[in-house]
Protein backbone atom coordinates (compact mmCIF):
# COMPACT_ATOMS: atom_id res chain seq x y z
CA UNK A 1 0.00 0.00 0.00
CA UNK A 2 3.09 2.24 0.46
CA UNK A 3 3.60 2.62 -3.61
CA UNK A 4 -0.14 3.64 -3.78
CA UNK A 5 -0.12 5.97 -1.60
CA UNK A 6 3.09 7.53 -2.69
CA UNK A 7 1.49 7.11 -6.56
CA UNK A 8 -1.64 8.98 -5.45
CA UNK A 9 0.88 11.68 -3.51
CA UNK A 10 3.08 12.10 -6.42
CA UNK A 11 -0.47 13.00 -8.62
CA UNK A 12 -1.82 15.43 -6.04
CA UNK A 13 1.99 17.45 -7.00
CA UNK A 14 0.89 17.08 -10.60
CA UNK A 15 -2.41 18.57 -10.09
CA UNK A 16 -0.62 21.51 -8.53
CA UNK A 17 1.49 22.16 -11.17
CA UNK A 18 -0.90 21.65 -13.84
CA UNK A 19 -3.13 24.35 -11.98
CA UNK A 20 -0.10 26.49 -11.83
CA UNK A 21 0.37 26.30 -15.41
CA UNK A 22 -3.12 26.67 -16.70
CA UNK A 23 -2.29 30.05 -18.22
CA UNK A 24 -0.65 27.88 -20.80
CA UNK A 25 -3.53 26.39 -21.97
CA UNK A 26 -2.10 23.22 -24.25
CA UNK A 27 0.11 22.35 -21.69
CA UNK A 28 -2.64 22.50 -18.62
CA UNK A 29 -4.75 20.53 -20.99
CA UNK A 30 -2.55 17.63 -21.61
CA UNK A 31 -1.24 17.11 -18.03
CA UNK A 32 -5.28 17.28 -16.76
CA UNK A 33 -5.81 15.01 -18.96
CA UNK A 34 -2.78 12.40 -17.83
CA UNK A 35 -4.30 13.36 -14.23
CA UNK A 36 -7.38 12.29 -15.54
CA UNK A 37 -6.23 9.20 -17.31
CA UNK A 38 -4.31 8.03 -14.10
CA UNK A 39 -7.42 8.87 -11.92
CA UNK A 40 -9.29 5.89 -14.20
CA UNK A 41 -6.37 3.41 -14.61
CA UNK A 42 -5.25 3.40 -10.72
CA UNK A 43 -8.20 1.07 -9.55
CA UNK A 44 -6.90 -1.37 -12.19
CA UNK A 45 -3.34 -0.73 -10.63
CA UNK A 46 -5.24 -1.52 -7.75
CA UNK A 47 -7.05 -4.51 -8.68
CA UNK A 48 -3.69 -6.17 -10.54
CA UNK A 49 -1.85 -5.62 -7.17
CA UNK A 50 -4.14 -6.92 -3.81
CA UNK A 51 -5.95 -9.61 -3.48
CA UNK A 52 -9.47 -7.59 -3.18
CA UNK A 53 -11.11 -11.21 -3.11
CA UNK A 54 -9.74 -12.37 0.16
CA UNK A 55 -10.68 -8.46 1.25
CA UNK A 56 -13.83 -7.92 0.13
CA UNK A 57 -15.85 -11.22 0.23
CA UNK A 58 -13.98 -13.48 2.61
CA UNK A 59 -13.78 -10.92 4.85
CA UNK A 60 -17.16 -9.49 4.08
CA UNK A 61 -15.67 -5.95 3.60
CA UNK A 62 -18.20 -5.44 0.16
CA UNK A 63 -20.81 -4.30 2.98
CA UNK A 64 -19.10 -1.96 4.49
CA UNK A 65 -20.02 1.79 4.58
CA UNK A 66 -16.60 3.37 4.04
CA UNK A 67 -15.91 1.74 0.86
CA UNK A 68 -19.65 2.55 -1.07
CA UNK A 69 -19.00 6.01 0.16
CA UNK A 70 -15.36 5.86 -1.07
CA UNK A 71 -16.90 4.09 -4.78
CA UNK A 72 -19.34 7.40 -4.94
CA UNK A 73 -16.84 9.38 -4.33
CA UNK A 74 -14.59 7.77 -7.19
CA UNK A 75 -17.47 7.93 -9.37
CA UNK A 76 -18.47 11.48 -8.60
CA UNK A 77 -14.69 12.43 -9.51
CA UNK A 78 -15.42 11.16 -12.91
CA UNK A 79 -18.60 12.85 -13.68
CA UNK A 80 -16.42 16.16 -12.77
CA UNK A 81 -14.22 15.23 -15.13
CA UNK A 82 -16.07 14.99 -17.42
CA UNK A 83 -18.06 18.64 -16.84
CA UNK A 84 -14.70 19.81 -16.51
CA UNK A 85 -13.29 18.87 -20.21
CA UNK A 86 -16.53 19.84 -21.45
CA UNK A 87 -15.97 23.11 -19.64
CA UNK A 88 -12.55 23.44 -21.26
CA UNK A 89 -13.39 22.82 -24.18
CA UNK A 90 -16.07 25.68 -24.45
CA UNK A 91 -13.57 28.33 -22.36
CA UNK A 92 -11.33 27.38 -25.40
CA UNK A 93 -13.88 28.63 -28.07
CA UNK A 94 -15.30 31.17 -25.76
CA UNK A 95 -12.37 32.17 -23.00
CA UNK A 96 -15.08 34.59 -20.65
CA UNK A 97 -18.19 32.41 -21.62
CA UNK A 98 -17.00 29.78 -19.49
CA UNK A 99 -14.43 30.76 -17.35
CA UNK A 100 -16.43 31.67 -13.96
CA UNK A 101 -17.66 27.87 -14.23
CA UNK A 102 -14.45 26.20 -15.28
CA UNK A 103 -13.46 27.89 -12.03
CA UNK A 104 -15.81 27.04 -9.43
CA UNK A 105 -15.67 23.39 -11.22
CA UNK A 106 -11.35 23.05 -10.46
CA UNK A 107 -12.05 23.88 -6.94
CA UNK A 108 -15.04 21.42 -6.52
CA UNK A 109 -12.67 18.92 -8.22
CA UNK A 110 -9.20 19.63 -5.63
CA UNK A 111 -11.78 19.34 -3.14
CA UNK A 112 -13.51 16.09 -4.19
CA UNK A 113 -10.21 14.21 -5.20
CA UNK A 114 -8.74 15.25 -1.54
CA UNK A 115 -12.05 13.63 -0.13
CA UNK A 116 -11.61 10.64 -2.57
CA UNK A 117 -7.75 10.59 -1.15
CA UNK A 118 -8.97 10.29 2.49
CA UNK A 119 -11.44 7.73 1.92
CA UNK A 120 -9.49 5.40 0.30
CA UNK A 121 -6.81 6.14 3.35
CA UNK A 122 -9.11 5.18 5.49
CA UNK A 123 -9.63 1.86 3.70
CA UNK A 124 -5.79 0.73 3.98
CA UNK A 125 -5.66 -1.99 6.40
CA UNK A 126 -2.62 -1.86 8.52
CA UNK A 127 0.52 -4.49 7.39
Amino acid sequence: MTTSVLLVLMSFVWLFFALVLRKRHSLHAAMMAALCLFDVLFPVYLYLTHDWYTRLVVHQELLSFALWAHLILVISLYALYGFQMLSGRQMLQQPDAERKNHQMQARSFVILRLFVFMSGALLIVPA
